[in-house]
This record gives structure tokens, sequence and C-alpha cells, in this order.
């Protein structure tokens, strides 16, 4: 590492424990690189590398003539991260299978609260596509989007950048196993789309009970033959 990114690390601890400290807030403006490099006593060239890498994960943000802003823009970021982080650590498909179980648990609870007509009007589309699509991949696409669309629903950003990032390292699977339970038994298969239903008809009702259920019974489906 040479001196300027070293140095530059200032400026990231230098945000970073303002944010912390409630001392800089979104579309605050951050001091002028001139004033930054004196105060934290590192070159201006050092400074401009520290802005432009919290510009890289989306905290700041530059403003043709007017200066540096904290920005919240980190969300796509967040989301690329993660999702390298689950490929490059080799996690295995069951650990990846259980957070992800885990963070759709959570988003069910915090769709069933926070449900609204466009979100419910979403997962009757997608349900209607699971159901009726003439092929399997389309099948397979609106399976996907009806568990996204429900993700989406819990308004949460870290529920929803988690969500992503598992979904980039495994919807590739998501067809195979479809197919897997449809050719084995198409009676299971039937079963299993009662899942989607009532998982659909939980959100849209406001019964959690009967979300939780149908989504434990989902995820056991789901162990059984991706797993394998």
């Amino acid at each position: 590492m040479n001196t300027n990114e070293k140095s530059s690390e200032k400026v990231i601890e230098y945000v970073e424990t303002r944010i912390l400290a409630g001392k800089l807030k979104v579309d605050d403006r951050l001091p002028a690189e001139r004033d930054l490099a004196q105060q934290l006593n590192i070159s201006r060239t050092a400074v401009r590398e520290g802005i432009r890498l919290l510009e890289v994960i989306g905290i700041v943000e530059s403003r043709q003539g007017s200066g540096n802003y904290i920005a919240r823009h980190f969300d796509e970021t967040l989301d690329q991260v993660l999702t390298m982080m689950y490929a490059l650590d080799d996690l295995r498909y069951d650990e990846i299978r259980e957070f992800r179980y885990a963070v759709e648990r959570q988003a069910l609870v915090l769709a069933v609260r926070n449900a609204d007509a466009r979100g419910k009007r979403a997962l009757q589309e997608h349900l209607d596509g699971l159901l009726h699509a003439e092929t399997e991949e389309e099948q397979a696409e609106c399976d996907r989007m009806l568990h996204a669309t429900l993700v989406e629903m819990s308004h949460n950003r870290l529920v929803i950048a988690n969500y992503a990032a598992l979904n980039r390292v495994i919807n590739r699977f998501i067809r195979d196993v479809r197919r897997q339970i449809r050719d084995q038994n198409p009676e299971e298969f039937e079963s299993f789309q009662t899942c989607h239903r009532q998982l659909v008809e939980a959100v849209v009702t406001g019964n959690l009970e009967m979300g939780k259920e149908a989504l434990d019974r989902h995820f056991v489906y789901i162990a059984r033959d991706f797993d394998t």
C-alpha cells in the first residue's frame, strides 16, 4: 500500500466516524478538499482518492460546482458486494438455503404487516403465471418473481439486498428444482404449488400463521431436492 492509499484511509475514517456520531447526514456537504487536507494533514491527492473510494461505494456524491455531499446510493453496491462474497466464500448450498429461509421468513412477517394493494396485485399476477404459464421456464420465472415481490414488500433494504444477493448465487437452480419435484412425483408437485397459493393468500389476507406454514413446507421440498 503506497503513502497516498494509507492517507486516503484517513478520509474514509473521517467520514465514517462522523456518520456514526450523527455529525454527518444525507445531503450534508463535506469540507472542501483543501480544508480536509489541512485538517487531516494529508495531500489533496490523497483526499481526492478517499473521496473517489467513497463515491464508488455510494456514500459520497460529487455535485458539479458545489462540492462533495453525503449520499445514500449504496443499495446496488451492497447487493454486488454480497453476491461476490457469497460466491467467493465457497459456501455450501445448504448454508445459503438456510440463510435464505431466515431472510424470507422475516420478509414474510414484514410483508404481512406492510402489504399494500399494489404489492398484493403483483403477488397475484406472479401466482397466476406460476400456475398457468405455458412453459416451465416462464413458470420458474414467475416463481422467482413471486418470492422477490414478497421480499420487496418488507420495505427493509437490508432484507432486500441480502435476498437479491443470495438469489444471484442460486437462481440458476430454481427451474431444475421445480422440474425435479414435478418429474419425481406429480402429486407432490401440486402440493408444492399449493405452498405458493397459500403464501400469497396469507399475505393478501394478513394471515401470518398460514404464511409461515406455507413457507416452511416450501423449504422442506427445496431442502430435500436441492441439498441432494
